[in-house]
């Protein structure tokens, strides 16, 4: 919620100089300026669940309960987890973990100073979990569709003035859904994390316009998956003068990785970014990642089944100390100021001191909330060595496409990277559902819909399950997902884990699919 500060308040200090000239720009919050701020004074919600869903774009909005993709932001007993690469409502030891974050924001006489101390422990327990070098920079964001504006800012600023910026987006379809619109420095939804009014889905960002957007398709129209590095080196030929911001995704909706052209095919003014937004990667290769000078974007809101949402940005050494340098230099151009929409003061590290002086104080709950259900399935699967999470991870496939093979209904499509894609066959052998279709499964699998009759009685149709939503193959095909998430992966490693759920998952989804008609035509 946004709070109605009044001009002259003890919570109006006023925005930068270069933000206030923009309309409804937010106030700037001063650790020590004036009397203490409270929790109340801040706005962010009455209750946990509130402050979860605020500090985002619109995927964030409770109806019911729920979210878009259903999913409440508190633990929901009984229900059957499976949808890590889309969202999962949190795990009770994030949960747990969060509730700590809250009581102490809640209870503290000086809001501000302890919402810092929060963030900076954050960020921290991040970068050891991760075991990143010294000189990174983590910079957080609202989720992993905010986190694209960061590679923008940084090529921008560290390019010589007036240069094009050419953002390549490497499987457009199989990231996340704004993303075409964030690559390009535009706003991605109507909500922001700090913007009070509306904004404008397509809309550049102030300070952002002009950014050449060269999207890359995930699939051919067979469902093929395409030479992403023949493609991305096709457009590079075609802008010497531009500055190249090129993204390789590591783990795609379906599971997949992109291809990257050769380092020495790529221009000289070209930021590489790795998309690990699913965090299916291993503490070695983000330190790889970061040695070979790329950015790397995460979240805890995947794999790692935090909250929807919550990114982050890491930014490499090398490229930390440019900003510096070109800072002490004088040289940079003030940060876009449509950037304050998503970030502010808090979400930038101490290595960044030349963006934090730029931008408001304003103080994103949600955000640290929501890193804060992540962050200790993050400390517990990162501790564990990843040659055990890849065998953990191939064990409980087997089991899960052993499953899904001996239906008449369902077709195991791919398996990578802890994602079982199943394909859904109509009827009679009459091809398959399509994204449209399977986005009212998708909703069934998550709902009691046990007062419906389907086409044969099923003993899971009452049990909710969350799965990942629908992923387009071709025009006439589309999958589901069932995911391993962090929490599953933890009970592989200790015996906890229950394989009556996944017979349960399967279950529902087989009858689902094979009742597809009865269910829509009765409303489910």
């Amino acid at each position: 919620a946004t709070p109605a500060w009044t001009v002259g308040s003890p919570l109006d200090s006023r925005a930068p100089a270069t933000l206030d000239s923009r309309e409804m720009a937010p106030p700037q919050y001063i650790v020590g300026a004036g009397a203490p701020i409270t929790f109340a004074d801040v706005g962010a919600g009455t209750t946990m669940s509130e402050a979860l869903s605020s500090g985002g774009d619109s995927r964030l909005t409770l109806k019911d309960g729920r979210n878009k993709y259903y999913c409440p932001p508190y633990p929901m007993k009984g229900a059957i987890v499976r949808g890590s690469c889309t969202s999962s409502p949190p795990s009770t030891l994030g949960y747990d973990s969060a509730k700590r974050t809250w009581d102490a924001l809640t209870a503290a006489p000086d809001f501000m100073a302890q919402f810092e101390r929060e963030m900076d422990s954050m960020r921290t327990r991040i970068i050891k979990a991760l075991e990143l070098p010294e000189g990174s920079a983590v910079v957080l964001a609202a989720s992993g569709t905010d986190a694209e504006y960061v590679p923008l800012v940084v090529a921008r600023e560290l390019s010589p003035p007036g240069t094009t910026v050419a953002s390549v987006l490497a499987a457009a379809e199989e990231v996340g859904s704004g993303c075409k619109e964030a690559c390009a420095g535009c706003y991605f939804d109507a909500g922001t994390p700090f913007k009070a009014a509306k904004a404008t889905k397509g809309a550049a960002l102030e300070g952002l316009e002009g950014v050449e957007l060269v999207s890359v398709p995930a699939r051919d129209a067979s469902g093929e998956v395409v030479d992403t590095a023949a493609a991305i080196a096709d457009s590079l030929a075609s802008g010497a003068d531009r500055t190249w911001v090129v993204r390789q995704v590591v783990g795609t909706k379906t599971g997949f990785a992109t291809t990257m052209p050769p380092a020495g095919a790529l221009p000289e003014r070209t930021f590489n970014v790795v998309d690990a937004c699913q965090l299916r990667v291993g503490v070695d290769d983000v330190r790889r990642y970061l040695a070979e000078g790329s950015m790397v974007l995460l979240t805890g809101s995947k794999f790692m089944q935090g909250a929807a949402f919550s990114g982050a940005v890491v930014i490499p050494p090398v490229l930390v100390s440019r900003l510096r340098e070109a800072a002490a230099a004088g040289s940079p151009p003030p940060l876009p100021a449509g950037f304050a929409d998503f970030f502010g003061r808090h979400e930038v590290p101490a290595e960044l001191e030349h963006w934090r002086a730029q931008l408001h104080a304003r103080p994103n709950v949600g955000l640290l909330l929501r890193w804060g259900t992540a962050i200790p399935l993050i400390e517990s699967v990162l501790a564990l060595p990843h040659s055990t999470q890849e065998s953990l991870t191939a064990e409980w496939i087997g089991g899960v496409c052993k499953r899904v093979e001996v239906t008449s209904c369902l077709e195991v499509m791919s398996t990578d990277c802890g994602i079982v894609s199943v394909a859904c066959k109509r009827p009679d052998g009459a091809g398959y559902y399509a994204v449209d279709e399977l986005k009212l499964v998708h909703k069934w699998i998550a709902s009691d819909v046990s007062a419906h009759a389907g086409a044969y009685e099923c003993k899971s149709a009452k049990r909710v399950v969350f799965i990942g939503q629908p992923v387009l193959i071709t025009k006439e095909k589309a999958v589901l997902r069932i995911a391993l998430g962090a929490e599953l992966l933890l009970q592989l490693r200790t015996s906890a884990y229950d394989p009556s759920e996944d017979a349960d998952a399967v279950d529902k989804l087989a009858w689902a699919v094979t009742s597809f008609e009865q269910l829509k035509a009765a409303g489910a």
